[in-house]
This record gives structure tokens, sequence and C-alpha cells, in this order.
């Protein structure tokens, strides 16, 4: 009995055991569902579908953010740039992370600075001027063009300009409307201060020019006697011929023709600028002569050097006819050497030859040429125009002067309302006279000073109408060289010329009172040397050596190449294109096993303890 009383009382104590146990494994079951419960709601209050759709909010965020870290990982992984491997490694501490994040960044810095310094070079200066690797013979290129203009504009004999300046100025009402007209007209060779600031604005072109060329010295009575090397001229009109200058009539040998030259049907028909009909056979100023041309062609092309292959012409003047007020006490000729294709400018570049001297002219040729390599830079980059790259309205040969030249002719018509008649102009343009040359003095200092002119407002407050569209047209100008270029740098020496001692030499004792009054002068033109040095325009930084300078440098400091572009488009593009393509595919087929009620396992699944 007191044994079945002993196994009673410890199944009881048992028993109360076993039910303490299960109150605490129920209350934990309790506890652990409340939880659960607790954390689906958040809060009191939301529905459940609230709360589950902002669960599946933020799984998504962790799943995106998740997705992201790991694509970077997999890039800098997988990446051939020095550095980026250790970034991503899993394995390395923070503190290694951190050191070569910290190199990775400094050598991308110190990269892109060396770089833009390369840029900068490439971009400000990529043209570099050098010497030829052969010398160029002067035969290949042609004769320099010779202009003579003489200092006396109009020969005493003909029209006494010094007389009438005095007459015009103290007794104008006493000299007839032609008289005062022919004066004016010469003052437009003249010296800028001779003429009337009350005369005439405007003229009638073609009469100027009549009344210049009637009182200014034809062609025999200026030359004497021209050679061509070494062979004498029977008439020096067979080398010569009339131009039409700024400063009058002139003489010139060996330029293009009128039609070569200019853009006839854009100019006035009033008067000619050249007069002879020669014509270029086979030049031209970017190819230059062409193969299988002969020696004897036109433009005149040097067969050598010295005096006996130059040029040389001896020149005559009447003392009688001499004026010393127009162009001043300096008397003789005034001489310019210019490209053929060019209308020569003797107002801004000359040598003299004065009376009673013989003048030796050594003439050493600058020529540059491009390389076209460069023809897909910018003109102002490369600093020069290549003959299709820019168009003159009235000359057909780019050239810098011809572009200055008919830049300041559209420049005077914008300021002052009318051109000089030694300026190419169009049809419809007045011709400067006396009461306007003024204004035309102003307007070449201003043309050159324009960008200083164009910051002072004191001038626009004026004539702002005038003047801003005379800026306009002065940028529009960029005047720069021709891509090919010839000039001619001339080394000069002179001694006394005394004509009249040859006479002594050879006895001819009857010197004609005529030939008293003459003053003669010799010139002589011919090359310095058989052949010249070339300066050539080529590429400093092509875009191969750009190209392979920012390589050098981009392998130098991280390791970078073109596979490395590559591999960058490669992950931003088809890489994340066939991840995302292959995660929409992956859902798409959770959705649909959804959708049919096919049993699958449960993400969240929660073991009851009874399960057992």
């Amino acid at each position: 009995m007191e044994h079945l009383i002993n196994v009673n009382s410890k199944t009881e104590k048992g028993t109360k055991t076993e039910e303490k146990g299960f109150s605490r494994d129920y209350a934990k079951t309790i506890a652990l569902l409340s939880a659960l419960n607790f954390n689906r709601s958040e809060s009191f209050g939301k529905t459940p579908e609230t709360v589950e759709n902002e669960e599946k909010q933020e799984k998504t965020k962790r799943a995106k953010s998740s997705i992201i870290k790991d694509y970077l990982v997999d890039y800098t992984a997988n990446s051939n740039l020095h550095g980026l491997k250790y970034i991503g490694e899993k394995e390395r501490t923070y503190v290694e992370k951190i050191f070569w994040l910290f190199m990775f960044i400094c050598c991308v810095v110190l990269c892109a600075g060396l770089i833009r310094k390369v840029w900068i070079k490439w971009n400000e200066s990529p043209v570099i001027v050098s010497f030829a690797e052969n010398p160029t013979p002067v035969w290949q290129i042609p004769y320099p063009a010779v202009t003579v203009c003489f200092e006396t504009k109009a020969m005493q004999r003909k029209f006494n300009f010094t007389e009438y300046y005095h007459l015009y100025m103290n007794q104008r009402d006493n000299l007839s409307l032609y008289e005062q007209h022919m004066f004016e007209d010469l003052t437009m060779v003249c010296d800028d201060h001779l003429a009337p600031a009350n005369g005439r604005k405007f003229s009638s072109g073609v009469d100027t020019v009549n009344n210049i060329k009637s009182v200014s010295p034809n062609l025999t009575e200026v030359f004497f006697g021209c050679k061509w090397k070494d062979i004498p001229s029977e008439n020096c009109s067979d080398l010569f011929s009339p131009i039409l200058t700024e400063e009058g009539l002139c003489y010139t040998f060996n330029t293009l023709g009128p039609d070569e030259m200019f853009r006839l049907n854009n100019l006035h028909k009033n008067y000619p600028y050249l007069e002879h009909d020669k014509r270029a056979e086979s030049w031209s100023l970017e190819e230059g002569y062409m193969a299988g041309t002969p020696i004897e062609t036109y433009p005149h092309r040097g067969a050598g050097y010295g005096v006996k292959s130059g040029l040389t012409f001896l020149l005559k003047a009447k003392k009688i006819d001499l004026d010393y007020l127009c162009r001043g006490p300096v008397q003789g000729f005034k001489i310019l050497l210019h490209n053929p294709a060019e209308l020569p400018r003797l107002s801004q570049q000359y040598f003299r030859s004065p009376l009673s001297q013989e003048v030796v002219v050594a003439v050493k040729p600058k020529m540059m040429t491009t390389s076209y390599g460069l023809k897909p830079y910018e003109p102002t980059r490369r600093q020069c125009y290549f003959p299709s790259e820019r168009y003159l309205h009235y000359f057909k040969v780019y050239t810098q002067a011809n572009c200055e030249m008919e830049c300041l002719a559209n420049f005077t018509y914008t300021r002052c309302g009318c051109v000089h008649f030694g300026m190419p102009y169009g049809p419809n343009m007045q011709v400067c006279n006396a009461g306007s040359r003024e204004c035309i003095k102003s307007a070449q200092m201003e043309l050159v000073t324009i960008e200083i002119q164009s910051g002072l407002d004191s001038r626009v407050g004026n004539d702002s109408d005038s003047l801003g569209e005379a800026l306009a047209v002065s940028s529009r100008c960029q005047c720069l060289p021709a891509c090919t270029s010839i000039e001619y740098e001339a080394e000069t020496s002179q001694a006394d010329y005394d004509w009249a001692a040859i006479f002594r030499a050879y006895k001819l004792y009857n010197i004609s009172e005529e030939l008293k009054d003459l003053t003669y002068a010799r010139v002589m033109v011919f090359f310095k040397e058989a052949q010249f040095i070339t300066s050539r325009r080529s590429e400093l930084y092509g875009q191969t050596d750009f190209l392979a300078n920012c390589g050098g440098l981009l392998g130098l400091f991280m390791g970078f190449s073109i596979l490395s572009v590559a591999e960058i488009v490669y992950f931003l593009t088809l890489r994340l294109c066939c991840l995302l393509w292959r995660r929409r595919n992956k859902q798409r087929r959770i959705d649909f096993a959804k959708s049919s009620n096919i049993p699958g396992p449960s993400p969240n699944k929660v073991i009851h303890p009874y399960s057992e």
C-alpha cells in the first residue's frame, strides 16, 4: 500500500512537472506567435493588405540594393583596371579597401590632369612649321611680279600741280571747273594733307581715272630699255603693262591677266585695272607649274640665279617734269616685288629707286606649303586657308594681300559711303574724291585697330549705325595667309649711275639739250641663289599622336586600354540586360506557379511545436 502511495505521489509530481513544462512551452509559443503577429502588423490600426504591401516594398528595396552591390562587386572582381579587385574582395578589411579606393582616385585625378595638358597642347597648337627636307629650285616657282610707279604723278609740262595747288587754295574762283576737278582728282594720288576738305566727296570713277592717266607719264616716257634673261627687248611694252593702283598709273611685269585675277562679273565696268591679255598657261598658286611645262611660259619662271638670269630695266625722267609738292622732296620710282596673283599695294610696301642711281635687287623667295593632313582642322587652328575654303567677291585667287584689299574696300565703303578708285569695288558703289580723303585715311587706321576701337563707347555713341556695320564687315575679314603662299624678300644695294660718263668714255660729245635734261636710273632684279628652303606646316599632334599620348598615360596610371572601354560598355549594357532578362523570366515562372496552385516550398514556413 505504501508502495502504491509512493508511486502515486511520484506520478502526481511527474504530472505536475509535465504540466509546468507544458505551461512554459505554451507560454513561449504564445509569445513567439505574438511577436510574429506584431512584426507583421508593426502598428495598431493597419490592415493586413497594407502590411503585406509594405513588406513587399521593403523586400524589393533590399533585393535591389543587394543586386547593385553584388553587380559592383562582380565588376571590380573581373575588371582589368589596377586596384579595383582589392576593393570588391570580401576577404579584404575596410582599411585595405579604403587604401585601394584612395589610390585609385588619386591615379584617376592625376591622369586626368596630365591628359588635360595634352589636350590643351593639341587643341591650341596643333601645327608646327618646319623646313622641308629638300631645297626647292627657283625654276619651280614663278619669277616675282615687278610693279614700278613714278613718284611724279603729273608731268609739269602737262599739268603743273604745284601752281594749281596755290591757285586752288587762294584763287579758286579763277579756276575753271575742269581745272578744279583735275586738281582734286590728282590729290587722290598725292600726299593726304594736300587734298582739300571742301572738295568733292564723290566723283565719277572713269572721269577721275582718265584725268590721272592724261597727265601721268606713259610707258615710253618712263622706260628707256629692258632686258629679260640678258636678252634686250625691242620694246618694254613686251614685258611691262599698265596697271591701276592706289598710287595711280603704274607698270607691272609678270602679273596675271585681269580675267585670271578678278571676278569680272562682280566688278564695275567703268575702267580696267590691268591692261594686258597675257594668260597663265599651266600655273596655279596651289599646284604650281604642271609637269612638262616649258621654261618659257607665263607667268615667267626663273631659270637660274644672277644678273644674267634676271630682269634689268633702265628708267628715265625729265627734270622739267619733276614735281616736288605732290609726293614730297624724294624723287624717283617706287618698286614692289609681289606674287603674280596679287594686286600690288605700293602705299604699304615698296623700295625706292632714286634718280641717277643703280639699284641691285637680290631676291630670296619665301614659300610656305601646308600638309593635307591639316585639312580637317579649322582654318583658325591651322592659321591658313585652302583655296576652296575662302571665297573672295572680287578676286579669283585667295591670298592674304587680296583679302586685305577687298576687306579695306568694303570697310571704307561702309564708313565713308565710297571707295578709292584704285580699290576693287562693285557696280553700285560710289568713288571717293578729295573731300573724302580724310575719311579714307581714318578708315584705314580704324581697320588696323578695329579691336581696340570696338571697345570705345564714345565712338559708338556718335556714329553707332555706321560703326556697328563697319565692325560687322571687319569681323568677316579674318584674312589669314593662304596655305600655299609665296613672298619675295629683296636685298638691295645701290651706287651712283653716271650715264653722262658713258658718253664721255665713248667720246660722244654731241649731247643734245634734251638729253641733258634727262636723268636715268637702272634696276637689276635677280634670284640670289639657285635654290631655297621651303617652310611647311604640318601636324604637331595628329589624332594618332594624341590617342597614343592619352593611352600611354591611362595605361601607366590605371592599366586602362580599349578592352577596358569594351568591358565597361559590356557591364553597362549587355551583361545588365542579360541579368535583368534572367530575373524577369525567373519571376514569371514563380508567378505562373502561384497562379496555377502548384504546391511548392513556402519561404516563411513556421514549425508548430507539436508537429513532431
